[in-house]
């Protein structure tokens, strides 16, 4: 207990606090406080033993089946920073052993790595062998927003080698005159990821010609498309000043189209494949 007086206008003041006073204040706060968490954090992934947990499933449109040993890559990236590359915070790769869409996973990250502030997203990606077959065509943006720990990721189809027929222009035409006049933005150069801001493009604005953004500078020159073969001639390039990351991966993808020798195309998305890298260009239709 605590006993507090003084003076006023002739009249002695005497205020009595007890502890139990303060405690019950203190547990009035503290009551305010989980009730505030409660609308707002349950709706975050449920810690376990530490770690945080992102479930949900991945699937696609097409009525095909899955090869035995298609395996899907599941991955949690930071995609606020525009400089680099998105740096990847949790990633699970699931066996599917058979099994089809919709299939289940279940991704575990380190909620110490998060960064309030930033922006948070989650990508997919099935593979059979060396060969991507679908793809998340976008960025799902997940914690710290408020976002379910439950989310569902519908993929797009990847092309096979020499899968160009379907690129999806109008009936009548052949390849490659389906692929003039579509444009595509660029997500993953040859396995290394890409930044998400400022975005390299690919373009074939007519027969003959390539254009884009190779990330800073707009770039314009020649392609030669024939069968599954692709070349690109000369490249000529703005010279704007870029950031140096910016720069280096401009300088990467243009070199990775200097040493183009392979197209593959189905729906919205493009794979080039160069000499030199393991891994192809990676793109997604944005037009038309």
């Amino acid at each position: 207990m605590r006993t507090t007086s003084w003076s006023r206008a002739g009249t002695r003041v005497r205020i009595t606090r007890s502890r139990s006073c303060a405690l019950s204040r203190g547990f009035w706060l503290c009551g305010l406080v989980l009730a505030g968490c409660a609308s707002s954090c349950a709706r975050l992934p449920r810690p376990v033993g530490g770690v945080s947990v992102l479930t949900g499933t991945v699937s696609y449109r097409e009525r095909i089946a899955l090869p035995p040993d298609a395996v899907v890559d599941v991955k949690l990236s930071d995609v606020s920073l525009q400089d680099i590359a998105a740096p990847v915070i949790a990633e699970t790769t699931i066996a599917t052993a058979g099994r089809q869409v919709p299939l289940r996973f279940e991704l575990r990250y380190d909620p110490m790595k998060l960064v309030p502030g930033q922006t948070y997203a989650i990508r997919a990606s099935i593979r059979s062998g060396d060969g991507l077959l679908f793809t998340t065509d976008a960025a799902h943006r997940v914690i710290p927003r408020g976002n379910p720990g439950e989310i569902d990721l519908i993929l797009v189809r990847v092309s096979p080698a020499g899968g160009q027929g379907n690129v999806g222009a109008p009936v009548g035409q052949t390849w490659p005159a389906r692929l003039w006049g579509t444009s595509w933005r660029l997500e993953d150069l040859g396995g290394a990821g890409v930044l998400d801001r400022p975005q390299a493009t690919l373009e074939f604005p007519e027969p003959g010609k390539a254009a884009g953004s190779g990330s800073c500078n707009r770039f314009l020159g020649s392609v030669d498309v024939r069968g599954d073969s692709i070349t690109f001639g000369a490249l000529g390039s703005t010279r704007m000043s870029c950031a140096e990351a910016v720069g280096m991966q401009e300088a990467r993808y243009l070199e990775a189209l200097r040493n183009a020798e392979r197209i593959a195309v189905v729906g919205s998305a493009l794979s080039i494949y160069s000499r030199g890298m393991d891994k192809p260009l990676r793109f997604t239709r944005i037009a038309p």
